[in-house]
């Protein structure tokens, strides 16, 4: 998977139960890859995702990320220790 600057989703490989059904994904800002399933964050705050649902794992319909604050990841700090 990766996340072209367009915030549309690419992928390649198996495409095992629709696991890289990402064609009209847009808007996107990051992506969670996993065995089973892709699960994508909207710049809007909202959710997609595809695959196996066999567990529950792309139910998202309710998720709401838009009032969640997000903070940047750090950079390590190596001190040569």
């Amino acid at each position: 998977m990766g996340v072209k600057s367009d915030g549309k989703v690419v992928a390649a490989g198996n495409n095992y139960l629709g696991r890289c059904d990402v064609s009209t994904w847009t808007g996107i800002g990051q992506v969670a890859v996993g065995y089973y399933h892709t699960v994508g964050l909207k710049s809007d705050g909202t959710v997609v995702a595809v695959g196996q649902n066999y567990y529950g794992q792309c139910n998202i319909d309710d998720w709401d990320l838009k009032t969640t604050i997000f903070l940047p990841s750090l950079p390590l700090l190596l001190t040569g220790e």
